[in-house]
């Protein structure tokens, strides 16, 4: 019965975010264990209760979109957004891997030369930032008109009775997105000072071997900076983890741990990338960014790998 009141408090919170939602299952909890004396069994006093988007309601819970999308439209949506992004995640690390020498089986070009050739593919690998927003721009243009054609009624089904209230999701099917928040927001507040140190004219008078290369690693970062937006609205937008969205999400935080492993091996990043901290301090800024932004991104991939498979035995396993 204990599991069954958990449940029902689960459906409940996961309405809300962040401190709020510890504080009314606290409240609820002890609401619910004060009126069960008045009930001969549990199933009849949560019954009485009502619906958890009802009691969500009573609650505060108020929805940032009020508009029901349609599910099949959404997961489309949601496959063509993680397959763009990966086919262009891909080819993108492959070509600023093979420009920073990381692919040794592929022939080497001079960097200078490529980042001045014209070609439109070579254009769409050095806008990763273009490409990748506009992605996300069609992706959700294509969401509202496909939706439009295959509109849903817009009345939630509160329909609840005992075999509803049973098929209640156990509580580790409700993310919190509590700690992926927490992330984003150190990510944003890190790389708004890269972008503008990157762009300030401080990077310009630093005058080194590899101040080229230091150039295109920022470019480099730029797919992997953009993709962890991506997978952090499309997992704000979950309320019950789904397979493919831990499958599609896990693939794309692989592949990013193994390119930015590759290059920190391969090119033999330690040794030939840093600059000499003893001459000045942009020299110890330019580390600085450059350090940091590999490894917040490392972290928050590997972080997402591990809790994508976490969720992913907690919630399918046989």
């Amino acid at each position: 019965m204990n599991d069954l009141m958990e449940r029902y408090l689960s459906a409940v919170c996961s309405y809300f975010m962040g401190p709020k939602r510890k504080v009314i299952y606290k409240d609820l909890k002890k609401q619910l264990q004060a009126s069960a004396k008045n009930y001969d069994n549990l199933e009849d006093l949560l019954i009485d209760y009502g619906h958890p988007r009802s009691l969500a309601l009573s609650f505060g819970y108020r929805p940032f979109i009020s508009h029901i999308y349609n599910p099949k439209v959404v997961n489309l949506i949601e496959r063509i957004v993680f397959s763009l992004s990966f086919i262009y995640l891909f080819f993108s690390t492959l070509y600023y891997l093979q420009q920073l020498n990381c692919l040794p089986f592929l022939s080497t070009q001079q960097i200078a030369s490529t980042l001045n050739d014209s070609t439109f593919l070579t254009w769409i690998l050095l806008h990763p930032m273009i490409v990748m927003s506009g992605i996300f721009i069609i992706a959700a243009l294509e969401l509202f008109i496909l939706d439009y054609k295959n509109s849903l009624k817009q009345e939630h089904d509160l329909k609840w009775d005992l075999k509803t209230l049973y098929k209640l999701c156990p509580p580790s099917h409700y993310p919190y997105h509590v700690i992926e928040t927490i992330f984003i927001i150190i990510f944003t507040i890190f790389f708004f000072f890269f972008s503008l140190f990157f762009t300030s004219h401080k990077i310009l008078e630093i005058q080194h071997a590899s101040s080229q290369m230091i150039h295109l690693m920022t470019y480099f970062f730029q797919p992997f900076i953009m993709i962890i937006y991506l997978d952090y609205i499309i997992d704000l937008t979950k309320k019950k983890y789904t397979k493919k969205y831990l499958k599609y999400s896990s693939v794309i935080n692989l592949f990013t741990i193994v390119a930015l492993i590759t290059f920190i091996v391969n090119s033999e990043y330690l040794q030939y990338y840093l600059l000499p901290l003893n001459i000045t301090f942009s020299y110890f800024l330019v580390n600085f960014f450059i350090i940091g932004a590999i490894s917040i991104i490392l972290f928050i991939s590997l972080y997402k790998l591990l809790r994508n498979i976490k969720s992913y035995r907690s919630l399918f396993k046989k």
